[in-house]
Protein backbone atom coordinates (compact mmCIF):
# COMPACT_ATOMS: atom_id res chain seq x y z
CA UNK A 1 0.00 0.00 0.00
CA UNK A 2 2.81 2.67 0.53
CA UNK A 3 4.18 1.82 -2.49
CA UNK A 4 1.02 1.94 -4.41
CA UNK A 5 0.71 5.31 -2.33
CA UNK A 6 3.99 6.24 -3.52
CA UNK A 7 3.80 5.81 -7.09
CA UNK A 8 -0.04 7.77 -7.23
CA UNK A 9 1.93 10.66 -5.51
CA UNK A 10 4.99 10.82 -7.81
CA UNK A 11 2.69 10.14 -10.55
CA UNK A 12 1.01 13.82 -9.31
CA UNK A 13 4.29 15.53 -8.82
CA UNK A 14 5.44 14.34 -12.74
CA UNK A 15 1.71 15.40 -14.11
CA UNK A 16 2.13 18.31 -11.84
CA UNK A 17 4.87 19.66 -13.55
CA UNK A 18 4.16 18.34 -16.87
CA UNK A 19 1.60 20.85 -16.67
CA UNK A 20 4.05 23.26 -15.29
CA UNK A 21 6.62 23.28 -17.67
CA UNK A 22 4.99 21.88 -21.20
CA UNK A 23 1.69 23.69 -21.20
CA UNK A 24 3.56 27.32 -20.43
CA UNK A 25 5.88 26.46 -22.94
CA UNK A 26 2.88 24.99 -25.75
CA UNK A 27 0.86 28.47 -24.90
CA UNK A 28 3.92 30.24 -25.74
CA UNK A 29 4.24 28.43 -29.03
CA UNK A 30 0.72 29.01 -29.91
CA UNK A 31 0.72 32.60 -29.15
CA UNK A 32 4.11 33.19 -31.14
CA UNK A 33 2.20 30.89 -34.09
CA UNK A 34 -0.93 32.91 -33.92
CA UNK A 35 0.73 36.31 -33.71
CA UNK A 36 2.57 34.85 -37.38
CA UNK A 37 -1.12 33.82 -38.87
CA UNK A 38 -2.21 37.19 -37.47
CA UNK A 39 0.54 39.36 -38.86
CA UNK A 40 0.07 37.03 -42.32
CA UNK A 41 -3.84 38.08 -42.26
CA UNK A 42 -3.01 41.33 -41.54
CA UNK A 43 -0.67 41.20 -44.91
CA UNK A 44 -2.98 39.57 -46.97
CA UNK A 45 -5.92 42.01 -45.90
CA UNK A 46 -3.90 44.92 -47.04
CA UNK A 47 -3.38 43.28 -49.99
CA UNK A 48 -6.85 42.74 -50.70
CA UNK A 49 -7.25 46.48 -49.92
CA UNK A 50 -4.45 47.24 -52.66
CA UNK A 51 -6.26 45.42 -54.83
CA UNK A 52 -9.62 46.65 -54.35
CA UNK A 53 -8.38 50.19 -54.11
CA UNK A 54 -6.92 49.67 -57.63
CA UNK A 55 -9.53 48.29 -59.49
CA UNK A 56 -12.37 50.22 -57.63
CA UNK A 57 -10.19 53.60 -58.43
CA UNK A 58 -12.30 56.19 -59.58
CA UNK A 59 -11.91 58.06 -62.63
CA UNK A 60 -12.62 61.80 -61.46
CA UNK A 61 -11.48 62.54 -64.73
CA UNK A 62 -14.60 60.84 -66.23
CA UNK A 63 -17.39 62.84 -67.85
CA UNK A 64 -20.13 62.45 -65.89
CA UNK A 65 -22.78 62.98 -68.33
CA UNK A 66 -21.77 59.46 -69.63
CA UNK A 67 -23.82 56.60 -67.05
CA UNK A 68 -22.11 53.99 -65.99
CA UNK A 69 -24.14 50.64 -66.17
CA UNK A 70 -24.94 49.11 -63.19
CA UNK A 71 -26.66 46.29 -65.12
CA UNK A 72 -24.33 43.07 -65.50
CA UNK A 73 -21.92 44.57 -62.91
CA UNK A 74 -20.31 43.17 -60.17
CA UNK A 75 -17.91 44.64 -57.25
CA UNK A 76 -14.18 44.56 -58.18
CA UNK A 77 -14.43 42.85 -61.58
CA UNK A 78 -17.06 44.86 -63.49
CA UNK A 79 -18.56 43.53 -66.28
CA UNK A 80 -16.54 40.63 -66.61
CA UNK A 81 -18.80 37.79 -66.09
CA UNK A 82 -21.85 39.52 -68.26
CA UNK A 83 -19.15 39.85 -70.63
CA UNK A 84 -17.72 36.23 -70.71
CA UNK A 85 -21.51 35.00 -70.69
CA UNK A 86 -23.41 36.79 -73.03
CA UNK A 87 -21.90 39.89 -74.23
CA UNK A 88 -24.32 40.35 -77.05
CA UNK A 89 -27.05 40.69 -74.02
CA UNK A 90 -25.41 42.58 -72.12
CA UNK A 91 -24.60 45.67 -74.27
CA UNK A 92 -28.07 45.29 -75.92
CA UNK A 93 -29.93 45.51 -72.41
CA UNK A 94 -27.28 48.26 -71.51
CA UNK A 95 -28.39 49.84 -74.57
CA UNK A 96 -32.01 49.39 -73.74
CA UNK A 97 -31.51 51.08 -69.93
CA UNK A 98 -28.99 53.41 -70.37
CA UNK A 99 -28.99 54.73 -74.42
CA UNK A 100 -26.52 54.56 -76.89
CA UNK A 101 -23.43 56.04 -75.40
CA UNK A 102 -22.69 54.33 -71.44
CA UNK A 103 -19.40 52.74 -69.86
CA UNK A 104 -18.88 49.18 -68.84
CA UNK A 105 -15.30 47.80 -66.95
CA UNK A 106 -14.23 45.09 -67.14
CA UNK A 107 -11.82 44.16 -64.20
CA UNK A 108 -9.22 47.53 -64.56
CA UNK A 109 -9.83 48.54 -68.07
CA UNK A 110 -13.49 50.84 -68.67
CA UNK A 111 -14.83 51.04 -71.41
CA UNK A 112 -17.14 53.95 -73.18
CA UNK A 113 -19.17 51.50 -75.52
CA UNK A 114 -20.65 53.59 -78.48
CA UNK A 115 -23.70 51.72 -79.99
CA UNK A 116 -24.76 54.36 -82.71
CA UNK A 117 -23.29 53.24 -86.19
CA UNK A 118 -23.43 57.01 -87.02
CA UNK A 119 -21.61 57.69 -83.75
CA UNK A 120 -19.10 55.05 -84.45
CA UNK A 121 -18.12 56.38 -88.17
CA UNK A 122 -17.83 60.15 -86.27
CA UNK A 123 -15.56 58.24 -83.84
CA UNK A 124 -13.37 56.12 -87.09
CA UNK A 125 -12.76 59.38 -88.64
CA UNK A 126 -11.71 61.14 -85.81
CA UNK A 127 -7.57 61.56 -85.48
CA UNK A 128 -7.13 61.14 -82.07
CA UNK A 129 -8.59 57.99 -81.74
CA UNK A 130 -6.52 54.86 -83.21
CA UNK A 131 -7.07 51.16 -83.32
CA UNK A 132 -3.76 50.08 -81.05
CA UNK A 133 -2.92 46.37 -83.33
CA UNK A 134 0.35 46.07 -81.45
CA UNK A 135 -1.70 45.98 -78.20
CA UNK A 136 -4.04 43.20 -79.98
CA UNK A 137 -1.17 41.57 -80.57
CA UNK A 138 1.07 41.46 -77.32
CA UNK A 139 -2.09 40.04 -75.91
CA UNK A 140 -2.97 37.42 -77.95
CA UNK A 141 0.29 36.70 -80.17
CA UNK A 142 2.96 37.42 -77.50
CA UNK A 143 5.17 40.04 -79.58
CA UNK A 144 7.01 43.06 -78.88
CA UNK A 145 5.26 46.55 -78.23
CA UNK A 146 8.63 47.37 -80.50
CA UNK A 147 6.69 45.71 -83.57
CA UNK A 148 4.86 49.30 -84.06
CA UNK A 149 6.65 50.84 -86.43
CA UNK A 150 7.37 47.11 -88.35
CA UNK A 151 3.39 46.97 -88.55
CA UNK A 152 3.19 50.05 -90.18
CA UNK A 153 5.89 49.70 -92.56
CA UNK A 154 3.98 46.14 -93.93
CA UNK A 155 0.43 47.47 -93.87
CA UNK A 156 1.47 48.47 -97.94
CA UNK A 157 1.78 44.24 -98.57
CA UNK A 158 -1.97 44.37 -97.35
CA UNK A 159 -2.99 46.60 -99.78
CA UNK A 160 -0.83 45.80 -102.51
CA UNK A 161 -1.85 41.44 -101.97
CA UNK A 162 -5.51 42.04 -99.99
CA UNK A 163 -7.37 45.09 -101.52
CA UNK A 164 -6.01 44.90 -105.19
CA UNK A 165 -7.39 42.92 -107.81
CA UNK A 166 -3.94 41.74 -109.64
CA UNK A 167 -2.42 40.54 -106.05
CA UNK A 168 -5.80 39.20 -105.32
CA UNK A 169 -6.36 37.23 -108.00
CA UNK A 170 -3.74 34.22 -107.91
CA UNK A 171 -4.41 33.23 -103.89
CA UNK A 172 -8.18 32.79 -105.00
CA UNK A 173 -7.08 30.54 -108.01
CA UNK A 174 -4.43 28.61 -106.14
CA UNK A 175 -7.31 28.23 -103.02
CA UNK A 176 -9.64 26.65 -105.81
CA UNK A 177 -7.40 24.62 -107.21
CA UNK A 178 -6.04 23.36 -104.01
CA UNK A 179 -9.93 22.52 -102.79
CA UNK A 180 -10.31 20.42 -105.91
CA UNK A 181 -7.14 18.32 -105.12
CA UNK A 182 -8.40 17.53 -101.66
CA UNK A 183 -11.44 16.56 -103.37
CA UNK A 184 -9.67 14.32 -106.27
CA UNK A 185 -7.96 13.03 -103.87
CA UNK A 186 -10.26 12.29 -101.37
CA UNK A 187 -13.28 10.60 -103.80
CA UNK A 188 -10.10 8.64 -105.51
CA UNK A 189 -9.11 7.35 -101.94
CA UNK A 190 -13.01 6.20 -101.38
CA UNK A 191 -12.69 4.82 -104.99
CA UNK A 192 -10.00 2.19 -104.22
CA UNK A 193 -11.39 1.08 -101.01
CA UNK A 194 -14.71 0.68 -103.00
CA UNK A 195 -16.72 2.97 -100.74
CA UNK A 196 -17.23 6.16 -102.97
CA UNK A 197 -21.25 5.28 -102.92
CA UNK A 198 -21.06 5.26 -98.91
CA UNK A 199 -22.37 7.85 -96.83
CA UNK A 200 -19.70 10.12 -94.61
CA UNK A 201 -20.93 11.12 -91.69
CA UNK A 202 -19.40 14.15 -90.10
CA UNK A 203 -20.24 17.43 -88.22
CA UNK A 204 -20.86 20.01 -90.17
CA UNK A 205 -18.15 22.28 -88.23
CA UNK A 206 -15.97 19.65 -88.91
CA UNK A 207 -16.28 19.69 -92.42
CA UNK A 208 -15.95 22.99 -93.13
CA UNK A 209 -12.90 22.74 -90.89
CA UNK A 210 -12.01 20.35 -93.36
CA UNK A 211 -12.57 21.86 -96.70
CA UNK A 212 -10.80 25.03 -95.64
CA UNK A 213 -7.65 24.42 -93.13
CA UNK A 214 -5.15 22.41 -95.59
CA UNK A 215 -5.97 24.23 -99.07
CA UNK A 216 -6.13 27.66 -97.26
CA UNK A 217 -2.81 27.01 -95.56
CA UNK A 218 -1.30 25.69 -98.74
CA UNK A 219 -2.20 28.09 -100.84
CA UNK A 220 -0.85 31.33 -98.83
CA UNK A 221 2.10 29.59 -96.70
CA UNK A 222 3.29 27.42 -99.22
CA UNK A 223 4.84 23.53 -99.41
CA UNK A 224 4.37 23.04 -95.76
CA UNK A 225 3.10 20.00 -93.85
CA UNK A 226 -0.04 21.74 -92.32
CA UNK A 227 -1.14 18.11 -90.30
CA UNK A 228 2.11 18.84 -88.17
CA UNK A 229 0.16 22.21 -86.73
CA UNK A 230 -3.49 21.23 -86.46
CA UNK A 231 -3.44 20.19 -83.42
CA UNK A 232 -2.14 22.59 -81.73
CA UNK A 233 -3.93 25.44 -83.95
CA UNK A 234 -7.50 23.81 -82.82
CA UNK A 235 -6.14 24.03 -78.81
CA UNK A 236 -5.23 27.77 -79.32
CA UNK A 237 -7.95 28.64 -81.64
CA UNK A 238 -10.50 27.24 -78.96
CA UNK A 239 -9.64 29.91 -76.10
CA UNK A 240 -8.27 32.04 -78.41
CA UNK A 241 -10.71 34.67 -77.11
CA UNK A 242 -9.46 34.70 -73.59
CA UNK A 243 -6.13 36.14 -74.34
CA UNK A 244 -7.59 38.86 -75.27
CA UNK A 245 -9.26 39.52 -71.55
CA UNK A 246 -7.03 41.81 -69.36
CA UNK A 247 -5.96 39.20 -66.97
CA UNK A 248 -2.49 39.53 -64.95
CA UNK A 249 -0.32 36.99 -67.24
CA UNK A 250 -0.23 34.22 -63.91
CA UNK A 251 -4.18 34.27 -65.05
CA UNK A 252 -2.93 32.66 -67.95
CA UNK A 253 -0.16 30.56 -67.02
CA UNK A 254 -2.32 28.75 -64.37
CA UNK A 255 -5.37 28.22 -65.99
CA UNK A 256 -4.41 27.89 -70.02
CA UNK A 257 -1.15 26.09 -69.96
CA UNK A 258 -2.00 23.66 -72.80
CA UNK A 259 -2.88 27.17 -75.01
CA UNK A 260 0.43 28.36 -74.47
CA UNK A 261 2.42 25.85 -74.80
CA UNK A 262 0.55 25.36 -78.02
CA UNK A 263 1.36 28.82 -78.71
CA UNK A 264 5.17 28.44 -78.64
CA UNK A 265 5.10 25.53 -80.64
CA UNK A 266 3.53 27.06 -83.62
CA UNK A 267 5.48 29.96 -83.12
CA UNK A 268 8.71 27.54 -82.81
CA UNK A 269 7.17 25.91 -86.26
CA UNK A 270 7.53 29.03 -88.66
CA UNK A 271 11.45 29.39 -87.29
CA UNK A 272 12.07 26.02 -89.11
CA UNK A 273 11.40 26.55 -92.76
CA UNK A 274 11.50 30.13 -93.32
CA UNK A 275 11.26 29.93 -97.14
CA UNK A 276 8.97 27.21 -97.93
CA UNK A 277 8.56 26.39 -101.61
CA UNK A 278 5.31 27.80 -103.74
CA UNK A 279 4.32 30.44 -101.08
CA UNK A 280 1.68 32.95 -102.51
CA UNK A 281 3.53 36.05 -103.71
CA UNK A 282 1.89 37.55 -100.62
CA UNK A 283 3.52 35.67 -98.46
CA UNK A 284 6.81 35.92 -99.92
CA UNK A 285 6.62 39.16 -99.79
CA UNK A 286 6.32 39.08 -96.10
CA UNK A 287 9.12 36.99 -95.48
CA UNK A 288 11.05 39.27 -97.43
CA UNK A 289 9.87 42.10 -94.87
CA UNK A 290 10.82 39.92 -92.06
CA UNK A 291 14.00 38.73 -93.43
CA UNK A 292 15.23 42.45 -94.17
CA UNK A 293 14.68 43.27 -90.24
CA UNK A 294 16.40 40.45 -88.93
CA UNK A 295 18.98 42.92 -87.68
CA UNK A 296 16.79 43.77 -84.53
CA UNK A 297 13.52 41.35 -84.63
CA UNK A 298 14.01 38.58 -82.47
CA UNK A 299 12.90 34.91 -83.24
CA UNK A 300 9.96 35.48 -80.37
CA UNK A 301 8.05 38.12 -82.48
CA UNK A 302 8.77 36.49 -85.58
CA UNK A 303 7.01 33.44 -84.90
CA UNK A 304 4.74 35.61 -83.14
CA UNK A 305 3.99 37.54 -86.49
CA UNK A 306 3.95 34.39 -88.55
CA UNK A 307 1.30 32.76 -85.79
CA UNK A 308 -0.78 35.92 -86.33
CA UNK A 309 -0.92 35.71 -89.85
CA UNK A 310 -1.89 31.66 -89.81
CA UNK A 311 -4.89 32.31 -87.31
CA UNK A 312 -5.80 35.20 -89.27
CA UNK A 313 -6.46 33.26 -92.24
CA UNK A 314 -8.37 30.49 -90.83
CA UNK A 315 -9.85 31.17 -87.04
CA UNK A 316 -12.94 33.93 -88.24
CA UNK A 317 -13.08 31.77 -92.17
CA UNK A 318 -13.42 28.39 -91.00
CA UNK A 319 -16.42 29.29 -88.92
CA UNK A 320 -18.14 31.38 -91.64
CA UNK A 321 -18.24 28.65 -94.03
CA UNK A 322 -19.86 26.34 -91.33
CA UNK A 323 -22.52 29.48 -90.95
CA UNK A 324 -22.82 29.97 -94.35
CA UNK A 325 -23.77 26.47 -95.11
CA UNK A 326 -25.93 25.81 -92.10
CA UNK A 327 -28.17 29.03 -93.38
CA UNK A 328 -28.09 28.10 -97.14
CA UNK A 329 -28.65 24.26 -96.80
CA UNK A 330 -31.76 24.75 -94.36
CA UNK A 331 -33.62 27.26 -96.83
CA UNK A 332 -35.21 25.85 -99.12
CA UNK A 333 -35.30 28.63 -101.64
CA UNK A 334 -31.90 30.04 -101.28
CA UNK A 335 -30.51 26.46 -101.88
CA UNK A 336 -32.62 26.15 -105.41
CA UNK A 337 -31.64 29.61 -106.29
CA UNK A 338 -28.00 29.37 -105.53
CA UNK A 339 -27.30 25.97 -107.19
CA UNK A 340 -28.88 27.34 -110.07
CA UNK A 341 -26.89 30.35 -110.72
CA UNK A 342 -23.71 28.22 -109.57
CA UNK A 343 -24.56 25.87 -112.67
CA UNK A 344 -24.90 28.87 -114.99
CA UNK A 345 -21.69 30.84 -114.00
CA UNK A 346 -19.20 28.14 -112.56
CA UNK A 347 -17.54 25.62 -115.58
CA UNK A 348 -17.95 22.35 -114.59
CA UNK A 349 -14.73 21.49 -114.58
CA UNK A 350 -14.85 17.23 -114.02
CA UNK A 351 -13.05 16.74 -110.32
CA UNK A 352 -10.81 13.94 -111.80
CA UNK A 353 -9.49 16.17 -114.59
CA UNK A 354 -5.62 16.37 -114.74
CA UNK A 355 -3.72 19.66 -114.25
CA UNK A 356 -2.40 19.46 -117.33
CA UNK A 357 -5.81 19.00 -119.11
CA UNK A 358 -7.21 22.05 -121.43
CA UNK A 359 -10.78 21.63 -119.94
CA UNK A 360 -9.00 22.00 -116.28
CA UNK A 361 -9.31 25.75 -115.50
CA UNK A 362 -10.38 26.46 -112.74
CA UNK A 363 -13.09 28.90 -111.30
CA UNK A 364 -11.43 32.62 -111.65
CA UNK A 365 -12.83 35.70 -109.09
CA UNK A 366 -14.25 37.42 -111.83
CA UNK A 367 -17.19 34.06 -112.32
CA UNK A 368 -17.29 33.85 -108.33
CA UNK A 369 -18.52 37.36 -108.49
CA UNK A 370 -21.45 36.54 -110.96
CA UNK A 371 -23.25 34.52 -108.15
CA UNK A 372 -24.93 37.32 -106.85
CA UNK A 373 -26.98 35.46 -104.70
CA UNK A 374 -24.38 33.64 -103.35
CA UNK A 375 -22.69 36.84 -102.34
CA UNK A 376 -26.14 38.09 -101.01
CA UNK A 377 -26.36 35.17 -98.93
CA UNK A 378 -23.05 35.22 -97.09
CA UNK A 379 -23.21 38.83 -96.15
CA UNK A 380 -26.41 38.34 -94.95
CA UNK A 381 -24.95 35.17 -92.77
CA UNK A 382 -21.96 37.57 -91.70
CA UNK A 383 -24.75 40.07 -90.88
CA UNK A 384 -25.97 37.37 -88.22
CA UNK A 385 -23.01 36.08 -86.83
CA UNK A 386 -20.35 38.78 -87.29
CA UNK A 387 -20.90 41.07 -84.69
CA UNK A 388 -17.24 42.80 -83.68
CA UNK A 389 -16.75 44.71 -80.67
CA UNK A 390 -13.92 47.46 -82.13
CA UNK A 391 -11.89 49.28 -79.96
CA UNK A 392 -10.48 52.95 -80.38
CA UNK A 393 -7.60 54.47 -77.84
CA UNK A 394 -7.25 58.20 -77.18
CA UNK A 395 -3.96 59.40 -77.30
CA UNK A 396 -4.76 62.97 -77.16
CA UNK A 397 -8.06 64.87 -75.60
CA UNK A 398 -10.40 65.27 -77.69
CA UNK A 399 -14.72 65.65 -78.26
CA UNK A 400 -17.29 63.72 -79.60
CA UNK A 401 -20.55 65.34 -80.24
CA UNK A 402 -22.88 62.51 -80.27
CA UNK A 403 -26.32 62.35 -82.03
CA UNK A 404 -28.25 62.98 -79.34
CA UNK A 405 -26.49 66.28 -78.74
CA UNK A 406 -24.47 64.85 -75.77
CA UNK A 407 -20.60 66.04 -75.83
CA UNK A 408 -18.31 63.52 -75.14
CA UNK A 409 -14.90 64.48 -73.74
CA UNK A 410 -12.43 61.37 -74.43
CA UNK A 411 -8.99 62.05 -72.31
CA UNK A 412 -5.73 60.35 -73.32
CA UNK A 413 -5.37 56.48 -72.60
CA UNK A 414 -9.43 56.36 -72.49
CA UNK A 415 -10.93 53.26 -74.92
CA UNK A 416 -14.28 53.82 -76.71
CA UNK A 417 -15.93 50.87 -78.50
CA UNK A 418 -18.61 49.62 -80.94
CA UNK A 419 -20.32 46.38 -80.99
CA UNK A 420 -21.65 45.53 -84.35
CA UNK A 421 -24.55 43.94 -83.51
CA UNK A 422 -25.80 47.08 -81.88
CA UNK A 423 -26.35 47.47 -85.71
CA UNK A 424 -27.01 44.40 -87.10
CA UNK A 425 -30.26 43.56 -85.18
CA UNK A 426 -31.42 46.68 -85.62
CA UNK A 427 -35.17 46.66 -87.05
CA UNK A 428 -34.75 49.89 -88.59
CA UNK A 429 -31.48 49.40 -90.32
CA UNK A 430 -32.25 45.80 -91.41
CA UNK A 431 -35.82 44.75 -90.94
CA UNK A 432 -36.86 41.50 -89.84
CA UNK A 433 -33.27 41.38 -87.98
CA UNK A 434 -32.94 38.43 -86.55
CA UNK A 435 -34.19 36.50 -89.73
CA UNK A 436 -32.22 35.14 -92.74
CA UNK A 437 -33.05 37.29 -95.78
CA UNK A 438 -30.36 35.37 -98.54
CA UNK A 439 -31.09 37.88 -100.85
CA UNK A 440 -31.15 41.20 -98.52
CA UNK A 441 -27.59 42.06 -99.91
CA UNK A 442 -28.59 41.93 -103.59
CA UNK A 443 -26.66 43.47 -105.99
CA UNK A 444 -25.75 45.28 -102.97
CA UNK A 445 -21.91 46.68 -102.51
CA UNK A 446 -22.20 45.76 -98.77
CA UNK A 447 -19.35 47.66 -97.97
CA UNK A 448 -21.84 50.35 -98.59
CA UNK A 449 -24.54 49.35 -96.76
CA UNK A 450 -24.77 51.84 -93.73
CA UNK A 451 -24.53 49.38 -90.09
CA UNK A 452 -22.74 46.79 -91.79
CA UNK A 453 -19.83 45.62 -90.77
CA UNK A 454 -18.66 41.81 -89.85
CA UNK A 455 -15.18 42.98 -90.58
CA UNK A 456 -14.79 46.09 -88.72
CA UNK A 457 -14.02 49.97 -90.34
CA UNK A 458 -12.09 53.03 -91.02
CA UNK A 459 -7.85 52.17 -91.07
CA UNK A 460 -8.30 48.49 -88.94
CA UNK A 461 -11.19 47.05 -90.87
CA UNK A 462 -10.05 43.56 -91.83
CA UNK A 463 -7.19 43.20 -94.92
CA UNK A 464 -8.53 39.95 -95.82
CA UNK A 465 -11.85 40.22 -96.08
CA UNK A 466 -11.85 39.58 -99.45
CA UNK A 467 -9.94 36.53 -99.52
CA UNK A 468 -12.26 35.43 -96.92
CA UNK A 469 -15.61 35.84 -99.01
CA UNK A 470 -13.97 33.67 -101.72
CA UNK A 471 -12.65 31.16 -99.41
CA UNK A 472 -16.67 30.95 -98.24
CA UNK A 473 -17.95 31.46 -102.02
CA UNK A 474 -15.38 28.75 -103.30
CA UNK A 475 -16.54 25.69 -100.25
CA UNK A 476 -19.94 26.80 -100.55
CA UNK A 477 -20.13 25.88 -104.50
CA UNK A 478 -17.44 23.10 -104.56
CA UNK A 479 -20.27 21.04 -102.24
CA UNK A 480 -23.26 22.09 -103.73
CA UNK A 481 -21.64 21.15 -107.32
CA UNK A 482 -19.63 17.92 -106.55
CA UNK A 483 -21.14 16.31 -103.48
CA UNK A 484 -24.96 15.12 -102.22
CA UNK A 485 -25.58 15.74 -98.79
CA UNK A 486 -28.14 15.12 -95.92
CA UNK A 487 -28.62 17.71 -93.44
CA UNK A 488 -31.23 16.97 -90.60
CA UNK A 489 -34.15 19.25 -90.37
CA UNK A 490 -32.60 21.58 -88.05
CA UNK A 491 -35.50 24.29 -85.88
CA UNK A 492 -33.40 25.57 -83.61
CA UNK A 493 -30.46 27.23 -84.43
CA UNK A 494 -27.29 26.59 -82.15
CA UNK A 495 -26.00 29.10 -80.25
CA UNK A 496 -22.87 30.60 -80.53
CA UNK A 497 -19.47 30.02 -78.44
CA UNK A 498 -21.00 33.15 -76.18
CA UNK A 499 -17.81 34.13 -74.83
CA UNK A 500 -16.31 34.51 -78.61
CA UNK A 501 -19.26 36.80 -79.73
CA UNK A 502 -17.37 40.34 -80.54
CA UNK A 503 -14.18 38.49 -81.81
CA UNK A 504 -14.65 37.88 -85.42
CA UNK A 505 -17.03 34.98 -86.48
CA UNK A 506 -17.99 32.93 -82.89
CA UNK A 507 -18.59 28.92 -83.82
CA UNK A 508 -21.47 26.98 -82.72
CA UNK A 509 -21.85 25.93 -79.29
CA UNK A 510 -22.45 22.30 -80.74
CA UNK A 511 -21.96 20.90 -84.27
CA UNK A 512 -24.41 20.21 -86.31
CA UNK A 513 -24.44 16.54 -87.75
CA UNK A 514 -24.23 15.83 -91.94
CA UNK A 515 -23.89 13.17 -94.43
CA UNK A 516 -22.05 13.92 -97.87
CA UNK A 517 -20.41 11.36 -100.63
CA UNK A 518 -19.46 12.21 -103.77
CA UNK A 519 -21.01 12.60 -106.94
CA UNK A 520 -20.59 9.98 -109.77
Amino acid sequence: MKIQGNWKTERRLMSKTFEMSFFPYAIKKWNELNDELRAFGSLVMAAIILVLAYFLRSNDGEDSSIPYATYGSYPVIGHLLSFLRCRTKLLLECGQQYGQCFRIKVLKQRFTMILSYADWMTIIRNQSLKFDGIDFGIKIFGISPALLKFDADGHRLYVQHLKNRDGLRPMVVEFVRRTRKLMKNEKVALEKNGTVLNWISSGLLEFSHHMLYQPSTLALIGEIDPSSLENDFRVFDKSFHYFIIPFPRWVYSWFLPRELKARSRLNASWLKNRDPPHASEFHRDRLAHLSNNSHWLSNEDYGGLLTGFFWASLGNTIPGVFWSLFYILRDAKALETIKEEINTHLPDVPLNADDNDSLAEDWTPEQLDLCAYLESAINETLRLVGAPFMTRKCFRETQIVLQDGRTLNIKPDETVAWFGGASHFDPNMFPEPTTFVFDRFLNKKAETVPGFMPFGGGKSICPGRFFAKYEIKTCVAMLLRYMEYKLEVIETIPTQVLPRIGVGIAPPSRDIPIMYRYKI
